[in-house]
């Protein structure tokens, strides 16, 4: 007896349910600056009259190409002139147009900070506290299902303290990471930065990094010329990041400590790790305290997003490509991520298409992000299992 015959038995004539995919966003993007009312109204006078005087412009390091358009955003994404600064839009455009169980709100306004370089550092720590009051008190007040990233300026001293504000005051629960840029004064995984780490593991949240944007250098040697460069340059920073965490010891000494890497790839992963492993059987003399091969430390702490998805020039290849990343350990450590509202925005019908295996799919879609930030997969919820754009 089939569900539809067994249904009409118990006297309806309703088809079978349809296995739905329930998802989680781990990259999106409020857009506020210091001059909406959601960050100015938690901000001294001081500061206030400060920006309006001498601007925000002096705290780049140096000049930055042009973005594809202002805020790198979608057309469709302008409300009332401006991006990413209403919740309600933002819901209705993603959260709702899903069925979302969830976003992570990741706040690229905040590398105006420059990781606490190049500005006066009470106006850094003020410009903190006000991004991640809007987000408390604008978005995740404005639908259950908005959390976020903790945003801090990885350079500045005694920042443990904006960590622990976040988590043991409002919507402390959805505080779920705390939210750095790849790029600052000194390699990661120096014991200047182990405060944070300690506090991130003592809260039980992972750390992120996501892309330090046009105000930051990404390069070595400077500052890109062109939009398509620094796009591509987006890679590079975690070949630096890891190798820090790795050999400086982080990880041994915080064994569980998660690391999350937004919008910086992850097709790389694989190949990056059999380097780093050829590196350390021949050098491993140099670190007596790693008690085990560093891709082992990547594929048990690191975690990676898809936006912007990295496909094969050959539609063919693309299954070798995860089949590969899978088989390597990575198999749930792959999230699903839209990077609303920005231009290359990518669908959970784009990033995660249907061809793929199912428990796959359900992986990518949320059960990852749902281990990782603790947040519930809201039931029947999101895509039918069957759909495609």
């Amino acid at each position: 007896m089939n569900a539809i015959t067994e249904n009409a038995s118990a006297g309806t004539l309703s088809p079978p349910a349809v296995e739905r995919l329930p998802i989680i966003d781990a990259d999106f993007h409020p857009m506020p600056t210091p001059a909406d009312k959601q960050v100015s109204e938690h901000m001294s006078r001081r500061w206030l009259d400060y920006l309006a005087k001498y601007g925000m412009g002096h705290s780049y390091s140096g000049l930055y190409a042009p973005s594809q358009r202002e805020f790198t955003h979608r057309l469709d994404a302008i409300k009332n002139a401006r991006v990413g600064i209403d919740p309600d839009w933002a819901r209705e455009q993603v959260l709702d147009a899903f069925d979302m169980s969830a976003v992570v709100l990741t706040c690229p306004q905040s590398y105006i900070l420059n990781s606490g370089a190049n500005m006066p550092e009470e106006l850094s720590r003020e410009l903190m506290r006000a991004f991640n009051n809007a987000l408390s008190h604008t978005w995740m007040a404005a639908d259950p299902r908005y959390h976020a990233a903790i945003v801090i300026p990885r350079d500045m001293a005694n920042v443990v303290d904006e960590i622990r504000r976040c988590k043991e005051g409002e919507h402390g629960d959805r505080f779920v990471s705390v939210l750095m840029s790849p790029a600052g004064q000194e390699p990661m995984g120096r014991q200047r930065y182990w405060d944070i780490f300690e506090a991130a593991t003592h809260y039980d949240i992972p750390i992120t990094f996501h892309v330090p944007g046009m105000g930051r250098q990404i390069t070595a040697a400077g500052n890109t010329n062109f939009y398509g460069e620094m796009h591509m340059n987006f890679a590079s920073l975690p070949m630096t990041l890891l190798p820090s965490l790795i050999f400086e010891g982080v990880f041994e000494r915080f064994p569980t400590l998660k690391v999350a890497l937004i919008e910086l790839g992850w097709s790389w992963a694989v190949p990056y790790c059999w380097r780093l492993d050829s590196a350390y059987a021949k050098l491993r003399d140099e670190v007596p305290h790693l008690a085990r091969k560093p891709s082992e430390y990547v594929r048990d702490h690191v975690w990676f997003t898809t936006q912007p998805i990295e496909e094969p020039e050959r539609r063919e290849d693309t299954e070798s490509v995860y089949q590969m990343f899978e088989e390597a350990g990575f198999a749930d450590r792959l999230m699903y991520s839209s990077d609303y509202p920005h231009w290359d925005f990518d669908s959970p019908y784009e990033s995660v298409p249907v061809t793929f295996p199912i428990e796959r799919r359900r992986r990518m879609l949320g059960q990852n992000a749902s281990k990782l930030f603790k947040i519930a997969l809201k039931a029947n919820s999101g895509l039918p299992a069957n759909a495609s754009a």
